[in-house]
């Protein structure tokens, strides 16, 4: 099975309340290890607790485009099969003009925040790997 493959029903039967892998402790510390080794990604990164609240599952990374005021954020969500780390784009209130260096930079910004959350993901099904029975 690949690195970061759960198999079926692996995390269906786990007790979600006692994820630690979602703190906003571990995922700054996931974030900061991730930023440390990738210096070319050149975001502005905040990790929030996610609606507030602290606690296991609390952890939201924030990300700033330099190009775009659009609000962007990496989150986890869970279903049956497991956690997924998605990013989201919030909805902007009206559209904005970009040159072509401007596009790039936002490519940019882009593809590290898609490099950032498939890290996130390995980390997460790598600790979740480690609570399984």
């Amino acid at each position: 099975m690949p690195f970061g493959t759960l198999r079926p029903g692996q995390y269906a039967g786990m007790n979600r309340g006692s994820m630690p892998y979602r703190s906003k402790a571990t995922v700054q510390s996931w974030v900061d290890e991730y930023l440390t080794t990738h210096t070319e990604d050149a975001v502005v990164v905040t990790v929030l607790e996610k609606d507030f609240t602290p606690g296991p599952e609390s952890g939201m990374v924030v990300v700033s485009l330099r190009n775009a005021s659009t609000v962007t954020y990496i989150q986890a969500v869970v279903d049956d099969s497991g956690p997924h780390w998605v990013v989201t784009f919030e909805p902007r209130a009206e559209g904005f003009d970009l040159d072509a260096p401007g596009v790039a930079r936002l490519a940019s910004d882009l593809g590290a925040i898609a490099r950032m959350c498939a890290y996130l993901q390995e980390r997460t099904l790598a600790a979740v790997a480690e609570l399984a029975p």
